[in-house]
């Protein structure tokens, strides 16, 4: 990508309205401090991308001392890497549109010019990089590092190293991702298996009780036999009490039936006989108006109905008759009964039977007894065995697990080795971009020999950090470099402050924009190296001529 031109800008930032320049393969943007220099080199990179030179798109562009302006806008002319010629224009404010080819298109479409726009720019303003993060530095060298097949990869690795891998993965990080979330999962387990254990194990090594046993058995049996014979020698005579309590509730019930039911009953039949009388008569009358009944038909139906009714009456007198009489038979059945059981005799046979039964009850009771403690027992013996087999289980399961967690700790050990051999053999590829700018992903631990995991820059074999600003902006331009190699952006570079080192047209292959400070000098494009030294020597003139006239006045 070539850019010819930037024109028609409007409430940009300091700039003039209608500011426009050209730019060539190299282009000297010269100016005092705050001069705009920087603005200047920024507008191409806001009318690409939305983004400012510190990698940000949230940066207000607008002229702040021309409140009047509803919109920031822009234009620029560049040339694709096919060589086709395309204009673009920016407009921010009331109305945001990006344009292309005097067509308004979105942001995406403009993306086919400078692909990841954090890389662009990186590659734009070298010195961008360096305010990156060293986390967002590594992700970025790694996305834009050639591709490399997931079974090369695997080739990379020793033969005992793939049969532990088992196969290719196509996707490292999501696969050390997963691993360690499986190893996370498989430690959850683990603790509650711990605890199980803990628990299974109180149970275990409970200590165990002897089964009771019952010895009275033969006793209970004879006893039981012996109540069973004499309650067959009495006649089934039952006590004295319950014998009472039958008589008097069987005299109730006899009473009942003949003061209550038989009286009621007998009313009934008289009514319904006197009835039957009144319509049988000379003169039927209604028993109910008590009006004389004509009809024929009529006194026929009541004298049925009337009969009906009288003679199931006397259905009903008759049945409660009989069971009056059989309750009457069964009293004094039970009084003939009574009477026996209050003789001499009877009274010790009783007597001897509650004795027995006595017994009986409570050799049943001590079994009983006997019984629930065993039942305890046997429970608190199954839950030991089924403790025991539960521990046996689970501390299986433990050696699978651990098993496991051990498998895949190796896994993603060497996956995490492959994931660096891969780096090392994507470098390898674009070392060529590079000259005295190293940049390390891995080390060899001189201990263990293991391969670690780090980011490191260096700039001669020097740590970046400790550079000076001319080197570090001498690593700042190879990174940015390597960055439009590998990418095939080929992006023009614009160098702010280049006034620190002298050689920058012969190491960079990309158009270059320059900012230079000149004291004294107004804001100046220029395209020829001679005419910026001129400016620099009219520049220390005037330093010199003001140092001059500062000494004679403090003379």
């Amino acid at each position: 990508m070539y850019i010819k031109n930037i024109f028609n800008i409007i409430n940009y930032k300091g700039l003039q309205d209608g500011f426009s320049t050209e730019f060539e393969d190299i282009t000297y943007i010269l100016g005092d401090n705050a001069k705009l220099k920087s603005t200047v080199g920024s507008v191409p990179l806001w009318i690409l991308t939305g983004y400012n030179l510190l990698g940000s798109n949230k940066e207000c562009a607008a002229n702040d001392k021309n409140k009047h302006y509803m919109n920031t806008t822009a234009s620029m002319t560049i040339i694709d890497n096919d060589g086709v010629e395309h204009i673009i224009t920016r407009s921010k404010g009331k109305d945001n549109f990006v344009m292309l080819d005097g067509i308004r298109t979105t942001q995406e479409m403009l993306t086919k010019f400078y692909k990841d726009v954090h890389s662009f720019i990186c590659i734009y303003n070298p010195s961008y990089f360096r305010s990156l993060e060293l986390a967002k530095q590594r992700e970025l060298l790694l996305r834009i590092l050639p591709a490399i097949s997931s079974e090369d990869a695997f080739n990379l690795l020793e033969n005992e190293e793939k049969s532990i891998l088992e196969s290719p993965i196509v996707d490292i990080k999501g696969y050390c991702k997963a691993k360690r979330q499986e190893i996370k999962e498989l430690k959850c387990e683990l603790d509650k298996i711990s605890g199980m254990k803990s628990t299974y194990i109180e149970i275990a090594i409970q200590k165990e009780n002897e089964l009771a046993v019952f010895s009275k058995q033969e006793e209970l049996q004879q006893l039981e036999d012996k109540y069973e014979r004499l309650i067959t020698n009495s006649s089934g005579i039952i006590s004295l009490e319950d014998l009472e309590k039958d008589i008097i509730k069987l005299n109730q019930k006899i009473n009942k039936n003949i003061k209550e039911e038989l009286k009621e009953l007998q009313e009934k039949y008289k009514k319904e006989s006197e009835n039957l009388n009144n319509v049988n008569s000379n003169t039927s009358t209604c028993p109910t108006c008590k009006q004389e009944i004509k009809n024929e038909n009529l006194i026929k139906a009541l004298t049925i109905t009337y009969k009906k009714n009288v003679n199931k009456i006397e259905e009903k007198v008759k049945t409660l008759k009989l069971e009056t009489q059989e309750l009457i038979n069964k009293k004094n059945s039970q009084l003939e009964k009574y009477k026996i059981a209050k003789t001499p005799e009877m009274q010790r046979l009783e007597k001897k039977k509650n004795e027995i039964k006595e017994k009986i009850d409570y050799i049943r009771k001590e079994k009983s007894e006997i019984d629930l403690k065993n039942s305890e027992i046997t429970l608190k013996h199954n839950q030991i065995i089924d403790a025991k087999s539960k521990l046996e289980a689970l501390g299986k399961r433990e050696e699978e697990i651990n098993c496991q967690i051990e498998k895949n700790n190796r896994q993603l050990k060497i996956a995490i080795r492959l994931n660096l051999l891969m780096i090392d053999e994507q470098m390898k590829k674009v070392r060529q971009y590079l000259d005295k700018v190293t940049i390390e992903f891995s080390k060899v631990d001189e201990e263990t020999g293991e391969i670690l995991d780090i980011y490191n820059i260096k700039y001669n074999g020097r740590e970046y950090e400790k550079l000076s600003r001319s080197y570090k902006l001498r690593a700042d331009l190879e990174i940015a470099q390597l960055i439009n190699k590998v990418t095939k952006i080929n992006s023009p570079i614009f160098i702010d402050d280049a006034e620190s080192i002298t050689d920058i047209k012969t190491s960079i292959e990309s158009q270059i924009i320059i900012s230079i400070v000149l004291k004294y000098n107004e804001l100046e494009i220029l395209y020829s190296y001679p005419e910026v030294l001129n400016r620099k020597k009219e520049s220390i003139n005037k330093q010199i001529e003001q140092s001059n006239e500062l000494l004679i006045n403090a003379a």
